[in-house]
């Protein structure tokens, strides 16, 4: 099941004229969209980007990293303005071109009814490698993703600025780093691992080493060494975690600091916030496939607009990154020396941000990089003492950027989970297998919220060709923050549910109903 994937990986059209509406004020003379090469790097440069002599004075007091998952640069951003995205008239192998030739695919854009691709899209080290493609003397092809069997056209599935508008509407009004490699060809964990320690320690695999007993020295040994605070907060039961790899990355005696998302909320409330808070989403909030696009977007816009309308926004850096590409396409191979896989998202949201597009080679490993420049701590590792340290993302000087008002402003989500409840996803059901819901009204912390009571309306919409099912609920109502019901679709293809309740609060779930990696949106 997806949650076990989940606890073994990680514990283990928004159109420009709208976002020029709706964005901060800038205080540069940068348009949005436009190229921010900001320093000696240019797009796909190798070189760390140089600070300056006045990095350590700056405004930013506190930093913080909400990592989701499993999508690539141009899968989410492929079309976003001024960034290297999907190439005109690009097209890879078919799917069914194996003993006999067939004329190549282009990458297709998800429909209104696909918010996530099927679930068995394949992520691993010997698939990543394989799809990527490496030719001596040539480098990572980039043009294998359609012909491995469990990811075919879903490998170049690309989702549109409908799917993701709080990522949009941010990257549009602060900045977008469009040249941000996975720092392993690898899965999820290997990936968060090196993001917080600079090393995976060779293990490039979902599941613990048995056989390595070497400490990992991370970032939050290294806080915690110079009297700075930190705090990991896991918008999860915390009780999941224990015997997982976050056992072994904590510091002795911190434990507390594994904390919930809902203690996020209250430490910003309290006036207690870290120096570094580490945010990583609960089950259905990924984004990783099957997960809706929509629930994560919607879950960040919570977390930024909470943040934008403290007291600490002003003294805050703010970088949202996906762990790994999932195994989806992306046309930027990475430089074939570094190690590094596919290019993922990163957006940079501070007063400070130079609005535009980031093109210097980063990778999450960079995070690191800037709170050492930041705070004067050495690196951790040699991969880390390479990173670009971000700071010439920023302008200390500018007259700080206006805090952001998201466009997903209710306090609460609608999760989708299945039967099992709070830990699972919706099933995959075959054509007219019944599946049952349970609706959950979350907090931004991603728990359950009982205070929510009243109708929720849902409204499915079918691939192409097929109809909702007269026996289809078009609506339920949440009782102590809770609702189950069940419903079955005749046909293959993706179903996608949007819900809408008390207070405006919204929630999107895709029901993978029957489908193959190469089902068409």
């Amino acid at each position: 099941m997806r949650h076990m994937r989940l606890l073994a990986a990680g514990l283990v059209p928004l159109v420009a004229a709208v976002a020029a509406a709706v964005m901060p004020a800038a205080a540069s003379s940068a348009a949005p969209g436009a190229r921010a090469g900001h320093g000696t790097s240019g797009p796909g440069a190798s070189g760390p980007g140089t600070s300056g002599p006045g990095a350590r004075d700056t405004p930013i007091r506190h930093v913080i990293e909400i990592m989701i998952e499993n999508h690539t640069f141009d899968n989410l951003f492929g079309s976003f303005p001024g960034a290297d995205g999907i190439p005109a008239g690009t097209s890879l192998l078919n799917p069914n071109a194996y003993y006999d030739s067939q004329p190549n695919v282009q990458p297709v854009w998800a429909a209104p009814n696909e918010g996530d691709v099927q679930g068995a899209i394949n992520n691993s080290a010997v698939a990543e490698q394989m799809a990527m493609d490496y030719q001596p003397g040539k480098g990572y092809q980039m043009d294998h993703y359609t012909v491995f069997p469990q990811d075919g056209m879903s490998a170049i599935t690309e989702f549109g600025p409908a799917f993701d508008p709080d990522e949009q509407y941010l990257a549009h009004g602060y900045e977008l780093a469009d040249h941000n490699f996975q720092p392993v060809i690898a899965p999820t964990q290997p990936n968060v691992m090196t993001a917080l320690n600079g090393t995976d320690h060779g293990w490039v695999y979902n599941n613990l080493n048995p056989a390595d007993t070497r400490p990992w020295n991370s970032i939050f040994d290294e806080l915690a060494a110079r009297g700075r605070t930190w705090k990991v907060y896991y918008a999860l039961p915390n009780s999941i975690l224990n015997g997982t790899i976050w056992d072994q990355i904590i510091p002795p005696g911190s434990s507390a600091d594994l904390t919930t998302g809902d203690q996020f909320f209250a430490d910003l409330a309290g006036g207690s916030l870290p120096d570094f808070s580490f945010i990583r989403p609960g089950v259905g909030y990924s984004t990783e496939p099957p997960e809706d696009v929509g629930e994560g977007d919607a879950w960040i816009g919570q977390l930024v607009n909470a943040v934008a309308h403290s007291a600490y926004w002003n003294s805050t850096a703010i970088f949202v990154t996906y762990d790994e590409g999932g195994g989806f396409w992306d046309h930027v191979a990475p430089p074939a020396r570094a190690g590094y896989g596919t290019r993922t998202p990163m957006i940079i949201i501070s007063p400070y941000a130079r609005r535009g597009v980031f093109g210097q080679q980063t990778t999450n490993v960079s995070v690191l990089s800037f709170m050492q420049k930041l705070w004067h701590m050495p690196p951790l590792t040699p991969l880390n003492a390479r990173q670009n340290d971000l700071l010439s993302a920023f302008d200390f000087r500018q007259p700080p950027l206006a805090a952001p008002d998201v466009p997903y402003q209710a306090s609460d989500t609608i999760a989708f989970h299945g039967a099992g409840g709070i830990l699972t996803d919706v099933s995959a059901p075959a054509p007219g297998q019944p599946f049952t819901v349970s609706l959950e009204a979350e907090t931004g912390g991603l728990s359950l919220d009982p205070a929510v009571s009243g109708p929720v309306t849902l409204t499915v919409t079918p691939p192409p060709g097929a109809t909702v099912p007269s026996s289809f609920p078009g609506s339920v109502t949440l009782a102590g923050g809770q609702a189950d019901f069940t419903a079955s679709f005749p046909a293959a293809g993706y179903y996608r549910i949007a819900a809408s309740g008390p207070g405006g609060i919204q929630g999107w779930v895709t029901v993978d109903v029957g489908v193959t990696p190469d089902t068409a949106p």
